[in-house]
């Protein structure tokens, strides 16, 4: 009998703390695009956080990349196709590589491989 009290009560506490567990809603305007989890380009033609929109060149992979980046003082360097995306440079106004991203084919994720 004390087996099954003690179980209870501990299956009373685990239930009672799982309401307190802190959420995490990944939202463009929590993260501003620019996630750890990698980000997409914002606007009409893109939809929620996660939307999948296919990149299929390396011409779309650059503007992709110039849009994700606007505003910042980088500029997109070579861009190469390796299997399931384009892996791309990132430069400062003086030519040094200061990342080094991938853009996903299939998704349209961005995210940093450094």
């Amino acid at each position: 009998m004390k087996f099954v009290t003690k179980n209870i009560v501990f299956l009373l506490l685990v239930i009672s703390f799982a309401g307190f567990a802190p959420s995490a809603f990944a939202s463009p305007g929590n993260m501003g695009g620019h996630g750890p989890y990698g980000g997409y380009c914002e606007g009409p033609r893109w939809g929620w956080y996660g939307a999948r929109n296919p990149v299929t060149s390396v011409d779309e992979a650059r503007k992709r990349l110039e849009q994700y980046f606007e505003g910042r003082d980088v500029t997109i360097g070579t861009i190469t196709e390796q299997g399931m995306f384009f892996k791309a440079e990132v430069k400062d106004q003086k030519g040094k590589v200061t990342d080094q991203v991938i853009i996903h084919k299939r998704s349209g994720r961005i995210r940093s491989t450094f």
